[in-house]
């Protein structure tokens, strides 16, 4: 399935529960998210995989068109805050939208693409294959557990703030596939979910809490 055909459609009357037993919210705090992928970058180009916010690359001439674009795709939609990475790439995606919207980007670093560790800078295909898209460490890289940490922080934080509100975000491809899956209440996994293409958006909910704070990543959203 196509990630921009995925939506999480809520209840009205809806509450949070974990199988432990022992967390239960009842009308949460819940946020809609537009998810924007940042345009086509120098690294996209070149095929190599860059964590790393000290080796920054910037969008092209067909990634600032991309950007432009679907900035004037989303300037109808009620968006309350914007964030990017730490990476030039998602933050020049998200200046149209931010201009359009008189918003300032605010940056986060759990925003930030994988960290590669010791494969910084390698053939983007050959990392997949070396660490099972993320699923396992190889040379200090970042698994999808230690990924999905960072992101589950990031909502955490958002619901607090934007209780009842849209926010934007540009990030990666694989930062935003982790929060898609969250949202659903699985498990951050690079080998399921469509391709996510540069500069496109999907829309979907989320509800606090983002796990249990008993059991942590065992739990299940009903």
């Amino acid at each position: 399935i196509h990630l921009c055909m995925l939506k999480k459609i809520l209840p009205s009357k809806i509450y949070w529960h974990c199988d432990c037993g022992k967390t239960e919210v009842k009308e949460p705090q819940k946020i809609t998210i537009i998810a924007m992928r940042h345009g086509e970058s120098e690294h996209n180009v070149l095929g190599v995989i860059n964590g790393d916010p000290k080796k920054q690359f910037n969008i092209t001439k067909k990634g600032i068109s991309q950007a432009k674009a679907l900035a004037n795709k989303l300037k109808n939609k009620p968006i309350a805050a914007i964030f990017a990475s730490q990476m030039l790439r998602t933050q020049e995606t998200a200046a149209p939208l931010a201009k359009l919207k008189h918003l300032t980007v605010q940056i986060d670093k759990r925003l930030n693409d994988i960290h590669a560790g010791g494969l910084e800078g390698i053939n983007i295909l050959k990392f997949r294959r070396l660490t099972n898209n993320i699923n396992k460490s190889v040379k200090k890289s970042e698994n999808h557990k230690q990924l999905a940490k960072r992101v589950k922080s990031f909502l955490e934080t958002l619901l607090k703030r934007y209780n009842g509100k849209t926010v934007a975000i540009v990030s990666s491809e694989v930062v935003l596939h982790s929060m898609l899956q969250i949202s659903q209440g699985k498990e951050s996994n690079e080998n399921i979910g469509g391709h996510l293409k540069n500069a496109e958006a999907y829309e979907f909910s989320i509800q606090s809490p983002v796990f249990c704070r008993s059991c942590g990543d065992t739990c299940n959203m009903q």
